[in-house]
């Protein structure tokens, strides 16, 4: 059936948008608020940008499947499932999953070389001085506000396209919300609220891919999916062999995952958000909490995609489609909207606002995080190292609240620019990379590369993204005739400019720094002494700052390299070895094949959804039945600054003493 007007109202868009949002917005002020009443989690500078360097796997991991859970993770896995049928979202789960596990190793080394600073950004200006570091707080700052907006738009047009709420509204109502919490428990909060929008959304897909395989009356079964989708192909046939949505052999398919693959380093290595998480985790956390979030989150797009977008797929020739007897546009397929189609097929309204909730979830948790993101940045890198120098704790955490809030306003009018130029998100994922991926070496050689020079930097990158530019310009013109915003979002360009933009700045700082060598090699060694940790900082924070010695330290090493070798083992399982085999024998699903592909996916779908859930709440029980036990008790403690400044004094104790002296208080008492 076609559907006239829009499958959900207004009051739907408004009602998460407005009501939820100031329901989750209320829910961890409060959160925040009891934190720091019971437990003396002070909102100091460094607790608001780093949360104090103490964050444990289980929280670490669920950060990084919410952070990396993008409004586009669910719509364009989703359209290019649609568009190629089951290796699309396997595609895009896979390509962008190697980002994750290879972002482990820079963890480790920020954990290890430099656990003091406050941002990836900072690490630059220390090792390079302050032209390099203008270099590298563009391609930070340049990120983190592309993705911002890829966020805003990808949720706001699915609300939309949903509900019929006024694109405007929604890219201006969506941060609000966000930002108040922000502003609230810093990066804390984001952790906290990062593990309740993901156990939100892992619910949602369980949900719906169970229905779509075993109770739905329309599909019900792996073979009557699979029947469905042999189906369709004769009639609106892929572009893959023969036709099919259930191969691996789609040249399409294989530029569009390889444009995801370049592209999704410049987006995890080059965001400031994903460096606060590594800054913020326990040293021996950082690597297992990437790992594990990192493959917790391959099955969010892979598992949600073989449900939602095959089932709006196979339905193509059922009235029940909301389009009918056609398929569903191009634009809307850019847009991710077969998603939101396929839940709508399987459970009604219901199911479009499951979709709606997610795509709520996602876009603000995602948000939260690169709003942080863009304060440290702004605190640490422009106002504490250009503008105020001496700035106490308190003026820090001020500058974050302030930045917070500009950035927020500001990715909504981006927001609105990008939506009435025509950008769409699948448009941003192809280019991002090519503006921004000379940064990804130019962050791992910083971290790992002794003679690398600042010279380097400062030419190499910008050259490499001159040089990507023109490549990919140049073959829109080649391949199409034309250069215009069709022809540069067309798969083959991107790739071009992508492949360029990422080893042309490889080459161009291994060149310069051999054509000017430096005068000695840089000793990492001297690295951490030369971060400063805010004046007013707890004793626990100040530890958390030390560089590890002695057998911790080795325990750090072997980590690292146990954490590169499984980074370079999942990239080729998950690039070569799994799909080409299939691709090389233009493979064509089987029946029983397709079943045990599906069983697979649930399977680790559970899994991944039990840790996720589970892990993080079993690693702070002791913390929660602390909290829950200084609450009954009724005692209050406040945690004074370490260090003493303007209004501070000397603290004796740590937050987690804190906790442990009201705990004992209550015993006694009772």
């Amino acid at each position: 059936m076609t559907i006239e007007g829009t499958i959900l109202s207004q009051a739907y868009g408004y009602g998460f948008v407005v009501g939820l949002g100031a329901a989750f917005a209320i829910l961890m002020v409060i959160v925040t608020t009891i934190l720091s009443k019971y437990v003396g989690e002070v909102q100091d500078s460094e607790h608001f940008s780093t949360a104090s360097r103490s964050v444990k796997t289980g929280l670490i991991s669920s950060a990084v499947v919410s952070s990396w859970t993008w409004p586009g993770t669910l719509l364009t896995s989703s359209g290019m499932t649609y568009e190629y049928g089951v290796i699309g979202c396997m595609w895009y789960a896979f390509a962008f999953t190697i980002q994750i596990t290879f972002f482990a190793v820079i963890a480790l080394e920020i954990k290890k070389k430099c656990p003091a600073t406050h941002t990836i950004v900072e690490v630059v200006k220390v090792r390079f001085g302050k032209y390099a570091h203008w270099i590298f707080l563009f391609y930070a700052l340049g990120t983190n506000v592309i993705i911002s907006a890829m966020l805003l738009l990808g949720g706001a047009q699915a609300i939309s396209v949903l509900t019929g709420m006024h694109i405007v509204a929604a890219a201006f109502l969506l941060p609000f919300s966000v930002c108040l919490y922000t502003m609230s428990g810093g990066l804390k909060a984001t952790f906290l609220s990062d593990w309740i929008h993901t156990v939100i959304i892992y619910s949602v897909i369980l949900t719906a891919i169970f229905v779509a395989y075993t109770s739905s009356e329309h599909i019900g079964s792996f073979d009557k999916m699979y029947d469905l989708l042999t189906e369709v192909s004769k009639t609106f046939p892929s572009e893959g062999y023969e036709g099919s949505y259930l191969t691996m052999r789609n040249k399409v398919a294989i530029f569009n995952a390889w444009n995801i693959v370049i592209g999704g380093f410049s987006t995890v290595f080059c965001d400031p958000s994903y460096g606060q998480k590594a800054i913020a985790a326990k040293p021996l956390a950082a690597a297992k909490g990437y790992f594990f979030g990192g493959l917790s989150w391959l099955i969010v797009p892979w598992a949600l995609g073989s449900c939602s977008a095959l089932s709006a797929l196979a339905l193509t020739n059922n009235p029940i489609s909301p389009t009918y007897p056609d398929m569903i546009s191009t634009k809307e397929i850019n847009e991710g909207i077969p998603m939101l189609y396929g839940l709508y097929c399987l459970m009604g309204k219901s199911g479009a606002a499951a979709g709606l909730l997610i795509i709520f979830m996602a876009c603000t948790s995602a948000t939260s995080a690169e709003l942080v993101g863009f304060s440290s940045v702004i605190t640490y890198d422009v106002y504490r190292t250009y503008i105020n120098p001496k700035a106490h704790g308190s003026q820090l955490v001020k500058v974050s609240h302030y930045a917070v809030a500009f950035f927020a306003i500001a990715m909504g009018a981006l927001t609105v620019v990008f939506n009435y130029i025509g950008i769409t998100i699948s448009w941003i994922i192809s280019f991002i990379g090519i503006i921004l991926s000379p940064a990804v070496f130019g962050v791992t050689l910083t971290l790992f590369w002794r003679k690398m020079t600042p010279l380097s930097l400062i030419i190499g990158l910008p050259l490499a993204t001159l040089t990507a530019l023109l490549s990919w310009i140049g073959a829109a013109k080649s391949l199409y005739g034309e250069v215009n915003k069709t022809t540069l979002g067309e798969q083959y360009s991107c790739a071009v400019g992508n492949f360029v933009s990422l080893f042309s700045s490889l080459i161009y700082v291994i060149a310069i720094t051999y054509i000017k060598p430096p005068k000695e090699e840089y000793d990492f060694s001297t690295l951490d002494s030369q971060f400063e940790v805010g004046d007013d900082a707890t004793k626990q924070e100040i530890e958390a700052t030390t560089s590890l010695s002695g057998a911790e330290a080795k325990k750090l090493k072997f980590a690292s390299k146990i954490t590169m070798i499984t980074a370079w083992v999942i990239f080729f399982i998950l690039i070569f070895i799994v799909p080409m085999p299939m691709y090389g024998q233009s493979y064509v699903f089987t029946k029983s094949f397709f079943r045990g592909w599906i069983i697979v996916i649930m399977i680790w779908l559970i899994i991944a959804a039990l840790y996720i859930t589970i892990f993080p709440v079993y690693e702070s029980w002791d913390v929660l039945c602390g909290l829950f036990k200084a609450i009954k008790a009724g005692k209050t403690i406040k945690v004074e600054p370490a260090i003493k400044s303007s209004g501070g004094s000397t603290a004796d104790i740590s937050e987690n003493e804190a906790v442990e002296l009201v705990t004992e208080n209550y015993e006694t008492k009772t």
